[in-house]
């Protein structure tokens, strides 16, 4: 058998394993995810569908329209809720920022897809684009997958598996990395300056 029809083996035998996957991991497990924000895609329904629960605590998800101050019902009990099971989460416009918030019962606190509406301000939500196809056994639609943890920092392992999801009308965008503070700022000034002087003592002498 040639190298490249092993390739293609090896391939198709990978995509089979994502398809019959339960969840799409994290592949940083145990440190909180980058911040993304989530937007509409088109103005229309956000439509939900139910993937996955490895929480031990009560779980329920709702979602946020930032832009419009709207929120919708909560959903997806976690475990009293089928894998592929639907729910509409509402209207939205397009490019409305959307935020997804679970509440956890079993502690009574929320944690959200936005750390500033987490009880401990850190990103509850690993979110990705997601193609469509088998997810837990279910034919899932091509959308953005949300998978949430449902314990605070402190306490999570941030495997981002407790409850996940994927949200149709729904895009990704991560955002950028935070702007360097202005001490660092000054401390990378002071090192250009001082290479500078270096290099013209250097050519000087």
């Amino acid at each position: 058998m040639s190298l490249r029809s092993v390739a293609v083996l090896v391939s198709l035998a990978a995509g089979s394993l994502f398809a019959a996957a339960d969840t799409i991991p994290y592949s940083n497990v145990g440190t909180i995810a980058p911040q993304s924000t989530l937007t509409a895609t088109a103005t229309g329904d956000i439509i939900g569908y139910f993937v996955s629960s490895s929480a031990g605590d009560n779980d329920s998800i709702r979602m946020i329209d930032v832009t419009t101050g709207a929120t919708s019902n909560y959903f997806f009990p976690d475990h009293g809720t089928t894998v592929g099971a639907t729910a509409n989460f509402g209207p939205v416009n397009a490019n409305d920022v959307l935020v997804f918030e679970l509440y956890n019962y079993s502690t009574n606190q929320l944690f959200a897809s936005d750390g500033t509406y987490s009880v401990d301000e850190v990103n509850h939500a690993y979110t990705t684009a997601f193609a469509g196809g088998i997810l837990n056994g279910v034919d899932i639609p091509a959308g953005t997958y949300v998978g949430m943890e449902d314990l605070p920092n402190g306490s999570s392992d941030f495997d981002y598996n407790d409850d996940t999801f994927v949200f149709t009308n729904v895009a990704t965008v991560q955002d950028p990395s935070p702007v360097p503070e202005p001490s660092s700022l000054l401390l990378l000034g002071t090192g250009a300056l001082g290479v500078a002087g270096a290099l013209r003592r250097k050519l000087f002498n």
